[in-house]
Order: C-alpha cells, then sequence, then structure tokens
C-alpha cells in the first residue's frame, strides 16, 4: 500500500506488485541453488564472495548502460557497507552453511519472518501506520512459522529443528536491512548504483572472511554443478539487490517484505522441482496461513504511511 499526497491510501501499483513476484521467485530460487553448490563442497565464505563479485560486476555494467554511476559520498558509502553485510554478506553465509542440512524448501519458510520484524520495527520507529487487518494478516504468516517449528511430524526430522532455527538468522538480517534502508537511504540515489555498493562492500567481507578462514576456491576444472550453481547465484543476485532497493523506494518497507511469502512459495515449489522434496501435511498448512497473510497484508487495503510512486 502507498500513501498519496493528500493522505488518502491507495493500492499499491501494479508495476510494483509485478516487481514483488519477481523478487519473490528470485529470493526463492536461492535456496535451491545454496543446496546445489553446498553439496558440490564450495566452501561457504568463498561461495558468498564468488557471488557478490560477479553478481556486482553485472551491476557495474548496467550501471554504464544507463549512466547511473555509484556515489563515494559518505552517505552513499554507509548504506553499502550496512546492506552489504546485512542483506547478503551475513545471511547468505548462514544460509549457506545450513543448506546441506534443511530441505530448501521448508528453510524457504523462514522468510516469513520477515514481514513481522519489518511491521514491528517499523511501528516502532514510527515510519507505517497500525492496521488491524495488515496486523492480522502478519501474524497468520508467523502462525503458519509455528505449524513449521512445533509438530514433531513437520520436518523430515525432529534434529533438523535445530539447523531451521538457526536458519531464521537470515530474516532477521533481511527485517533489519528493509528499515534501515527506507530510513538512510540518500534521497537522490539509484537503485543500480545502491544494488552495486551492497554487492561490492559485501565481496569485500566475504573475501576477507575467506582469507581469514584460508577456504579458497576458485572454480576448480572440470566444471561442476557447484560451478554453475555459483554462476547462477550471480546473475541472480544482480536481479534481486536491484529490486530490494526498487520496491523499498516505490512502496516501503512493509510493502517490500511480502514478497518474502512469495519466495516461500517459491523456495517450496523449487525444492519439490529440483530434489524431490515432498512437504507435510503441516507444510501445507503453513503455506495456506502465509497465503492468507499475504492477501490481508498487500491486498486488503491497509494503511501504509510510505512514499507514492
Amino acid at each position: 500500500m502507498t500513501k498519496n499526497p493528500s493522505g488518502s491510501t491507495t493500492a499499491t501499483a501494479p508495476v510494483t506488485i509485478g516487481l514483488l513476484f519477481v523478487l519473490g521467485l528470485s529470493f526463492g530460487i536461492v535456496y535451491s541453488i545454496n543446496v546445489t553448490a553446498m553439496g558440490d563442497g564450495v566452501p561457504v565464505f568463498a561461495y558468498v564472495f564468488w557471488q557478490s563479485l560477479g553478481a556486482a560486476g553485472i551491476v557495474l555494467l548496467l550501471c554504464a548502460a544507463f549512466r547511473q554511476w555509484p556515489s563515494l559520498k559518505w552517505g552513499h558509502l554507509r548504506v553499502y557497507a550496512i546492506t552489504g553485510m546485512l542483506n547478503l554478506a551475513l545471511p547468505y553465509a548462514v544460509l549457506a552453511f545450513v543448506a546441506p542440512k534443511v530441505p530448501s524448501g521448508v528453510l524457504s519458510l523462514g522468510l516469513t519472518l520477515v514481514p513481522i520484524l519489518v511491521y514491528l520495527l517499523a511501528l516502532t520507529l514510527r515510519i507505517d501506520r497500525f492496521g488491524w487487518r495488515r496486523a492480522f494478516g502478519i501474524l497468520l504468516g508467523f502462525a503458519g512459522v509455528l505449524l513449521v517449528l512445533l509438530p514433531r511430524t513437520s520436518l523430515p526430522s525432529p534434529d533438523m529443528v535445530g539447523w531451521v532455527a538457526l536458519g531464521l538468522v537470515a530474516p532477521l538480517t533481511y527485517a533489519l536491512n528493509a528499515v534501515i534502508i527506507a530510513l538512510i537511504r540518500p534521497p537522490a540515489a539509484g537503485s543500480l548504483p545502491l544494488g552495486f555498493g551492497l554487492l561490492g562492500f559485501s565481496a569485500i567481507y566475504s573475501a576477507i572472511a575467506m582469507a581469514v578462514s584460508g577456504e579458497f576456491w576458485a572454480f576448480p576444472a572440470p566444471f561442476s554443478d557447484a560451478d554453475w550453481a555459483t554462476i547462477a547465484a550471480m546473475a541472480n543476485n544482480a536481479l534481486t539487490y536491484v529490486l530490494v532497493f526498487e520496491i523499498i523506494r516505490r512502496a516501503g518497507p512493509v510493502v517490500f517484505s511480502t514478497s518474502n511469502y512469495i519466495a516461500t512459495l517459491a523456495g517450496l515449489g523449487f525444492g519439490m522441482w529440483f530434489f524431490g522434496d515432498r512437504p507435510s501435511v503441516w507444510i501445507w498448512a503453513a503455506l495456506a496461513l502465509m497465503c492468507a497473510g499475504l492477501y490481508l497484508v498487500n491486498f486488503a487495503l491497509p494503511k501504509f504511511a510510505g512514499r507514492s510512486r
């Protein structure tokens, strides 16, 4: 939802909704890509480094094509540094580490926490308004997460609960990052330059971690599925981290966060397609709650004190 200059509430623009679905698919496939790369033994920090560096190169070419060059002013560098850590380097390292231990579709359900956390942070910082329908929709999504974590038969093995809980570090950082972007983004900054800065700083962070850990890796011949997965992650990240900034610019952090419900559905679908995952009835019930929550948050006309675009 967005708020027009007159102060009345309007529905989220169709273009923005389309971008939300594209971003949701992009987020959702990350888990399947991670499973492929980690299953073939790519070191975690090296994997994050190469996908960040490759994506940064792709976005830099787009910056050149559209003549939108990244700024080196302090306000911009601050955004690059914070978002590079919170939205890529840290969560991707966690997700890559957990990937071999949990079905990719199940792990993606953790993304439903993002709208809840974003909404709470937005209310606390007074960049969004309270609305009963939106709050109820977000709680439905949270109830879906509980259906995954609590029943002993929801996961293939009860031993996976701890790994799923560790994977929730990623949605925590995503939520914090979304709100920070809304607060400190320089007004004139374009989404392409900001995406490049995020990816560039993520490459710097992961290069340092790779050097400290000694986890060097650089596409050994012959090419394996892990190599192709890393290249796919480069292209996917280039798309993802430009859309993150663009959607937050258009509609604010709360509407942006609902892309995680779409990502959850996509993650389950990709897991079934690529790896033959067979979610339990609890997972399907959780998904139903999440879809209901998505409708209430983004289509049931709640209030949003964001910018109109």
